[in-house]
């Protein structure tokens, strides 16, 4: 089967999906409109088409070359070229990142030209409160285009929440780290914590910063902050958390690395004995399930998509967003018992092998794809 997926850019958290894919015998591309600062290209490298040049002339006369939700919204390619690669690869399905963006509207449209089966992919939760309108234009949509959705989101399933018919949950998948016999617990005699995230506001850097702050007068512990810098913005956010690092007199307990690659990421989880995701509206993050393949037990804010990831008391807990004394009693729950810790890592990595194998990727997709038959 040919696959076709089309999104802004090739994240990593579609690597080991894009692998299954390809070692169960499929013909996988993707196209892409821009390249991100740490991406992973060992299984496939994506198409970047980059923009078209009247959206860089509309970015321009708008004023918005540096405004990222008006670029995700509105951004599209080459239309020629686009349509002429399309032609080429002549996909049997075609899986659309956010639909209701304009590169998102004209992958659908290329797709259905081309007679080619539709799969929607968001990542909004699967459960959530909808309203009549919503469901009514959302269900309009899918049928529009006869297609299905799919999103690693779970959600909140309750009385007050609902789903659409089409709409599936395949969660991010992964391939096993370093299982928990044979990890390195506690090296230089303390507990290593590990957090991952670009330098920007919401990734409550300096959050974990006080957390860390508070705990390390009772526990032996050390920090890694691993980041993205490679904007204007994002320097000075890190210069930011430099000075906080400073203030707060952490500078021998605090270590920060930037544009690591992906394989130097992975190599690095193996290293550490937990895992903190302190960031605030964080729509699907990928970081938490790579800890856990590494035998860690991980900690995430409520505001993140994947916290359904996390078996709160078993592999990890959730804390309320931005509410620092509540992050760190659930980090306190975890440092202050160590063999408990090294229990609750040996549960992240139980998991990863129960619901997040590459496999499972490919089994869900082809189960949707029989239904589109």
């Amino acid at each position: 089967m040919k696959i076709l997926f089309t999104a802004p850019r090739f994240h990593t958290n579609q690597h080991y999906a894009v692998k299954a894919l390809l070692k169960a015998g499929h013909e996988v591309a993707f196209f892409a409109l821009r390249q991100g600062g740490s991406e992973e290209y060992s299984a496939l490298t994506p198409l970047v088409l980059g923009y078209s040049p009247m959206f860089n002339f509309l970015c321009k006369l708008l004023r918005k070359e540096n405004s990222y939700n008006f670029i995700h919204r509105f951004a599209f390619p080459p239309i020629w070229r686009f349509w002429r690669e399309m032609r080429a690869f002549r996909p049997s399905v075609v899986i659309v990142r956010d639909p209701n963006t304009a590169y998102g509207l004209l992958s659908l449209i290329a797709a259905k030209v081309l007679g080619a089966k539709v799969i929607f992919y968001t990542q909004g939760p699967k459960y959530r409160r909808m309203g009549i309108v919503e469901r009514l234009t959302k269900s309009l949509f899918l049928a529009l285009f006869g297609a299905q959705w799919i999103t690693p989101v779970l959600g909140e399933l309750g009385p007050d929440t609902t789903t659409l018919k089409r709409m599936h949950y395949v969660p991010f998948v992964i391939e096993p780290g370093v299982p928990p016999e044979k990890k390195v617990w506690f090296a230089g005699g303390v507990v290593n914590i590990m957090t991952v995230g670009k330098f920007e506001p919401r990734k409550n850097h300096v959050l974990l910063l006080r957390a860390v702050r508070e705990l390390v007068r009772a526990f032996p512990l050390r920090l890694t902050i691993v980041g993205e810098c490679t904007t204007a913005a994002h320097r000075e956010e890190l210069e930011r958390v430099q000075q906080c690092i400073k203030a707060l007199q952490l500078e021998k307990t605090v270590t920060i690395k930037l544009n690591l690659s992906f394989s130097a990421v992975q190599e690095l989880y193996a290293t550490h004995d937990l895992f903190v995701l302190p960031s605030r509206d964080e729509p699907a993050a990928v970081s938490i399930l790579e800890a856990a393949a590494n035998s860690l037990p991980v900690i995430c804010s409520d505001s993140n998509g994947t916290k359904c990831y996390i078996e709160e008391g078993q592999n990890g807990y959730i804390f309320r967003s931005d509410d620092l004394q509540d992050l760190v009693a659930k980090m306190h729950l975890i440092i202050q018992d160590r063999s408990r810790l090294v229990e609750m890592g040996r549960r992240s990595y139980q998991l990863v092998l129960e619901r997040h194998m590459p496999e499972r990727y490919k089994r869900a997709l082809m189960e949707i794809i029989m239904k589109m038959e």
